[in-house]
């Protein structure tokens, strides 16, 4: 207890409800094992494990052309209202062909994410997401392009606004086909540029002070600006391309590496709780004979062989409780096997059972237990509530000092559900080891020399079994202070 007439709060921290996302077993395939040239590319990658990927890419790109139409918004209403400031500035804006172009986003736009929506459960994902992909991009250099024509085609830096689909298709696509977005994109704008020369379309530019008229600009002039941004679109596409493509070399590494090792990982795990399951019947025999030993149902035993037997029953009991916990988690975190169904439970009389299930264990080192139980009904899988509550019960009476009491609580709470409270004066928790206690065999030191006998799997099956529940976990403590948990579980849902 705390003697210094110091004040210390206790720490608190709630357990989260969401598990981490597991490891996808699906990853694309290893790499080539030649070393990569300058010559060599990535090969394609749309297998159907991609579906998923790709059509997070086509949301991707529709929220970016949000932004767009806000960019064309922005530009009208600059135009509208201030006309006076850009003639200041030499630039003529006119606010009709960017809400004209704002428009036809907004409609491409939402054509797109209801087709998106649509196809997300079919078969074929990966193939009709490319495609809409390809409509996509298609659709919207055929915009930019218009774009280019009213903002200035040659008097104007916007040409390098095909930059920005370029990148993306090197990101999307494998090399050939973001070569062929990258060609597209230049032949729109040097038709653009053609059409604008030959007359065929009014050479537009947002700028009042022009260098010189389209008409008298020589045509050396006109192919020197054309080749210019050809070949800094080839550039950015060869260099863009080559990044994308060794990112998604090390990435199929990665993913391969990672796959190798989760696969070692539960073959490791299979092997352990096979021979788990072999030794429970082992260690039983040998705890129960231990038992018959020391009852002198075999005849009388010198004192020196009691102390030893003594020992062998007190490491079988251990060693069976820790089996008892390696398997109940392994059965917790299994997917192979149906969940369980859930079902009402009376939890003032689960409350009960746990505390005279441990009452024997507790009176042995003069730990008493002040119970306060109303009764509480709640719904979900019965033995799992046993394993939740009986092991924060345990815990409570194991890190516990001699002679000390337990308090345990259970209430309904008015809105559904109940709340058990279990609070120990025992040696606490340090406020830095609260969000790891929850980890399979983690143990603090203080933990370890207070309780040697503990297995260090009994609250990481309180987290999984309120993962499960989805009971809420609180835990207050501070060393010397003891420990309060309190669950709280949910009220049961209405079907509708």
């Amino acid at each position: 207890m705390n003697t210094t007439g110091v004040t210390v709060k206790r720490a608190t921290y709630d357990l989260p409800l969401e598990a981490p996302p597991p490891a996808k077993a699906n990853v694309p395939p290893p790499p080539a094992t030649r070393k990569p040239t300058m010559g060599t590319w990535c090969p394609p990658r749309y297998p159907a494990a991609e579906g998923p990927l790709l059509l997070c890419h086509a949301f991707w790109f529709c929220k970016l052309r949000w932004l767009v139409v806000a960019a064309m918004l922005a530009l009208a209403a600059t135009a509208g209202f201030g006309e006076k400031w850009l003639l200041q500035c030499s630039i003529r804006l006119g606010p009709i062909w960017p809400l004209v172009v704002a428009g036809v986003l907004v409609a491409a736009n939402a054509g797109y994410l209801f087709m998106l929506r649509t196809i997300r459960g079919s078969a074929s994902l990966a193939t009709i997401v490319h495609r809409c992909l390809w409509l996509q991009i298609l659709i919207d250099l055929a915009v930019l392009t218009v774009v280019v024509h009213c903002l200035g085609s040659v008097e104007t830096i916007a040409p390098m606004m095909y930059l920005f689909h370029i990148v993306l298709a090197c990101i999307f696509f494998p090399p050939r086909e973001s070569l062929a977005v990258t060609a597209i994109a230049l032949t729109m704008y040097l038709a653009c540029v053609a059409a604008e020369s030959a007359g065929l379309l009014a050479p537009q530019s947002v700028l009042t002070v022009v260098p010189a008229a389209r008409g008298d600009l020589p045509a050396a002039v006109l192919a020197a600006h054309a080749g210019a941004v050809v070949f800094v679109s080839l550039t950015i596409w060869f260099l863009a391309s080559r990044l994308a493509g060794e990112l998604q070399r090390r990435d199929a590494a990665l993913a391969a590496t990672n796959q190798r090792l989760l696969a070692a990982t539960d073959e490791r795990a299979r092997h352990m709780l096979q021979t788990t399951h072999q030794l429970k019947a082992p260690f039983a025999a040998i705890h129960a004979n231990t038992q018959l030993l020391l009852g002198g149902f075999c005849g009388r035993i010198p004192d020196e062989a009691v102390q030893v037997i003594s020992q062998i029953a007190a490491r079988c009991d251990m060693l069976s409780r820790q089996i008892k916990d390696m398997l109940q988690l392994a059965n917790l975190r299994s997917q192979a096997q149906d969940s369980p169904q859930a079902a009402d439970i009376e939890l003032q009389e689960v409350v009960r059972g746990c505390i005279a299930a441990l009452e024997p264990v507790a009176a042995k080192r003069g730990i008493s237990f002040t119970a306060d139980i109303a009764p509480a009904t709640i719904r979900g899988v019965y033995d799992h509530v046993v394993m939740l509550i009986e092991n924060i019960v345990s815990n409570a009476v194991a890190y516990s000092r001699d002679g000390q009491k337990v308090t345990v609580a259970c209430r309904p709470k008015p809105s559904g559900g109940a709340i058990v409270t279990v609070e120990d004066a025992g040696i606490g928790i340090p406020t830095t080891k609260l969000p790891l206690i929850f980890d399979d065999y983690f143990r603090t030191v203080e933990a370890v020399k207070h309780n040697k006998a503990s297995t260090g799997l009994g609250l990481a099956i309180v987290r999984q079994v309120a993962l499960a529940g989805k009971v809420g976990v609180r835990v207050e403590s501070a060393p010397e202070l003891g420990t309060k948990f309190s669950l709280e579980f949910p009220a049961e849902r209405k079907s509708t």
